[in-house]
This record gives structure tokens, C-alpha cells and sequence, in this order.
């Protein structure tokens, strides 16, 4: 499967995450906060092992391309949807070891405040093409929300985390 076609995937899930929760505002000038993200063992909840079994990117901003090679990924469009974060990694863990036992990506709020979780998803589903799609549901009320998506890479996995920050409904102004 191509990079154009796992980030579209990516992509288009998190759109509908996107517009099925919230109304939507103009993307802000200031940069993301990073967000710390790793595989946990156990599941969402309780459940979740607090203690990271391997370490992802840090979650952030996406920037405007730096070379010709990555023009694409300058901001295009109508820019009034959310901000969308984004981080890629690639674990040394196989995907088939990760399934063997309950596991789930754990996004934090902070470096500075890693013990409060704002997304958080079960790993586990059906894998197309090598590749699986993982929601991430908001945690503690947060408003974050997500896709990851594990793709095999040998005895490796790529995880590939996108995450949209809370929106609130644009403020209305009172006409006369």
C-alpha cells in the first residue's frame, strides 16, 4: 500500500470524526502543544497499564513542507476545519505480538502533564492490506479525538497517530 493511500485512509476517518462532533473554527496561528503518545499494555480505562510498553512520537502540528518533495503538504483548501496533529513511528514490536495480549495508544496532554490522558483507543479490529485503523475516543472529558493506524513492517510495527483538537461552535453574533 502506497503513503498517499494509508495517510487518505487516515485522512478520511478523521474527517468523519471531525464532522460528526463539533462545529468548526478557524485554525489558530499558535502551534499544538506536543502530546506524548505511547503503546500501553492492557485496555483504555482502569484497565491500562500506566506504565508505557513503547514510546511513540510525540503527537503535534503538522508544519508547511521544508522542500519540494513534500509540497503537498502545505496547508490547501478551506482552513475553518480543526487543527489536525499528527506523529509517526515506527515500534520495534510485530503487530501479530501486539494482538497476542490486550494493548491501546495512549495520548497525554503534556511532557508536563503526562498523568492526565486526553485520547485514548483499544488496538484491535480488522486488518486490510497489512494495515489496521484504530479509534481514539476523548479521555477525562478532553474534547481530543483520533485515528491511529498500525501498519506491519516486518517484525516492526508503523503506528501513525492523528488526532483533532476540540473545536467549539463558532460564537454568534447578535445582529440589529
Amino acid at each position: 500500500m502506497t503513503k498517499f493511500r494509508t495517510v487518505l485512509v487516515g485522512f478520511a476517518l478523521l474527517c468523519g470524526i471531525a464532522i460528526s462532533g463539533a462545529g468548526f473554527v478557524a485554525a489558530q496561528d499558535a502551534p499544538a502543544a506536543d502530546h506524548p503518545a505511547h503503546i500501553h499494555e492492557g485496555t483504555c480505562g482502569p484497565e491500562l497499564n500506566p506504565n508505557p510498553l513503547a514510546p511513540l512520537e510525540n503527537v503535534v502540528a503538522r508544519q508547511p513542507a521544508e522542500d519540494a518533495e513534500e509540497a503537498d503538504a502545505e496547508p490547501q483548501g478551506v482552513l475553518l476545519a480543526p487543527p489536525v496533529l499528527y506523529s509517526e513511528t515506527e515500534v520495534e514490536l510485530n503487530l501479530d505480538d501486539i494482538f497476542a495480549s490486550p494493548h491501546a495508544i495512549n495520548i497525554h496532554e503534556s511532557p508536563e502533564n503526562a498523568q492526565n490522558y486526553i485520547a485514548c483507543g483499544n488496538i484491535g479490529g480488522i486488518v486490510v492490506d497489512d494495515m489496521l485503523a484504530v479509534g481514539l475516543a476523548a479521555e477525562n472529558d478532553s474534547g481530543y479525538s483520533g485515528v491511529a493506524i498500525l501498519e506491519r513492517a516486518d517484525d516492526k510495527t508503523t503506528v501513525k497517530v492523528y488526532l483533532v483538537e476540540p473545536v467549539q461552535d463558532p460564537v454568534a453574533t447578535p445582529t440589529t
